[in-house]
């Protein structure tokens, strides 16, 4: 399953990079999380950190890796560890625009159980979409809310 999202926010890079790498913040718009906690100091590629996420009735216990760390830039990680998914790789990055940023995930999830996985991937990345465009909306209210935009 690969799913690619973006939206406008009407506020600089270093106003929207908070509200990706502090877990207070990230809970706040990523309703999914139950749970964030770095394992590691924060920041910096190889650091660590822990989600339960919760996704179609269904509460997942993950551990990743951060795999790409510019500030203000990308924050990009991957699953060491889990209780289902095969493989779990995300990225999220901000782009400076003329009225702000831009910011995108690139979610890549691969799922068990070979031919079946690849269905319940194609369903997965249905619902991820209509997540998706919900907790953009809301990263965008609470960052333009925060910044006074």
């Amino acid at each position: 399953m690969f799913v690619t999202m973006s939206v406008d926010i009407e506020a600089p890079p270093h106003a929207v990079w908070p509200y990706l790498v502090e877990p207070e913040k990230t809970k706040k718009w990523f309703t999914a999380l139950e749970e964030y906690t770095w394992t590691s100091e924060p920041g910096g590629v190889g650091s660590t950190f822990h989600w339960l996420e919760e996704a179609n009735g269904r509460t997942y216990n993950i551990d990743f890796v951060t795999t790409e760390w510019e500030p203000n830039r990308v924050f990009g990680y991957r699953m060491t560890e889990g209780d289902f998914f095969k493989s779990y790789d995300e990225r999220w990055e901000i782009d400076p625009t003329p009225s702000g940023s831009r910011f995108t995930f690139n979610d890549h999830i691969e799922f068990p159980y070979g031919p079946l996985g690849q269905v319940i991937g194609w369903f997965g990345a249905r619902s991820a979409v209509k997540t998706g465009g919900e907790v953009l909306a809301t990263l965008k209210e609470l960052v333009e809310s925060d910044f006074g935009g």
